[in-house]
């Protein structure tokens, strides 16, 4: 990778922000409390198939050396219709270093860590010995695509949705809320728990 290479990549990356995706309706599950128990439902919505995910921002983390300088690049996403951060297993990053010695080159990579604040993949048992659930565990997305940026939709296309799904897209914000309230007592019997 050359220098033109490697700064074209940081404006390629840039250039995702405030785009939005579909995606598939089967990847999100949403907190819901059934006789007592706290538990992640499958998202279904009438016949609606995706929800539209917005990338919103890049987290910039700048780390530098005499020898090298670096610049880990992290996506947020959140809700198109709600504008609330979306909870995904894994954080997603691309790392981009310029080194200077011994010769001037270039590198980039995806780094992906498991994200802790994202309970849906623990156990019950281990539920209460991990993090304390946020708001944003209301609705958790399950994301399978190996993608770190996602395939935005045209502007054209995502108004139309927005049009013929205007009513289940309302429906989802109701369930969020819902769920965020769950959520919310959620923590709140971690915390007895912890005590």
């Amino acid at each position: 990778m050359n220098n033109s290479e490697f700064y074209n990549t940081i404006k390629l990356i840039n250039n995702h922000k405030n785009t939005v995706a579909l995606i598939n309706i089967g990847e999100f599950k949403k907190l819901q409390r059934i006789n007592g128990e706290y538990k992640w439902i499958p998202l279904e919505i009438g016949s609606m198939p995706a929800i539209p995910i917005i990338t919103s921002d890049f987290k910039e983390n700048f780390r530098s050396t005499k020898d090298q300088v670096s610049i880990r690049i992290t996506p947020v996403w959140n809700f198109l219709t709600n504008g609330e951060k979306v909870i995904t297993p894994n954080i997603e990053k691309f790392k981009l270093t310029e080194y200077s010695k011994p010769i001037r080159r270039y590198t980039i990579s995806r780094q992906i860590s498991k994200n802790h604040h994202y309970l849906s993949n623990n156990g019950w048992l281990d539920l209460f010995d991990q993090n304390f659930a946020v708001k944003q565990n209301a609705i958790e997305w399950d994301k399978s695509s190996k993608s770190t940026l996602l395939a935005p939709i045209s502007e054209n296309i995502l108004k139309a949705y927005l049009e013929i799904y205007q009513d289940e897209l309302d429906e989802l914000n109701q369930i969020y809320e819902n769920s965020a309230q769950t959520a919310i007592e959620l923590r709140n019997q971690q915390k007895k728990l912890k005590l």
